[in-house]
């Protein structure tokens, strides 16, 4: 789920969305998409937005603001897939493609909403609490520590 990683490049939901996002590069950039500029564009930005929401989500300390970062990701990937689902009607990507791209979106979204969870519970923000006493005394014990030599 992503706890205990010590950057957002450990989370194994960021490695599936720049994964995800990597593939939607190679898809945008096949002949089929040359036609279809703006929604090439649309779909390699919300792509990259997922995974880049994901990151800085995880450099927010507070629980919440994390989980906001993660909600936002969620939508830039349901906006994907209805960049995907224009792609089929404008004839760009078979419906095949399409299920594919979408089947590696539902997985992501399955790696996300268990971390929005935990992020928006008690037992996160307890977590959080826990980490800044503990950090707090460890200065503190470094202070003094100083102070006798």
């Amino acid at each position: 789920m992503g706890r205990g990683a010590k950057n957002y490049r450990e989370m194994r939901v960021w490695e599936s969305a720049r994964a995800f996002k990597k593939s939607i590069y190679d898809l945008v950039d096949a002949k089929e998409f040359a036609k279809e500029v703006r929604l090439r564009d649309q779909l390699r930005e919300a792509a990259s937005s997922a995974a880049s929401q994901i990151g800085e989500g995880y450099g927010r300390f507070e629980p919440g603001d994390h989980a906001r970062y993660l909600k936002m990701a969620r939508a830039s990937l349901i906006e994907c897939q209805n960049h995907l689902i224009d792609a089929v009607d404008r004839k760009a990507i078979t419906e095949t493609v399409r299920h594919a791209h979408d089947g590696r979106i539902v997985g992501i979204l399955r790696e996300l909403d268990p971390l929005i969870g935990y992020l928006q519970s008690p037992e996160a923000k307890e977590n959080v609490e826990r980490i800044k006493r503990q950090t707090a005394e460890r200065r503190k014990r470094g202070r003094k520590s100083n102070d006798e030599l």
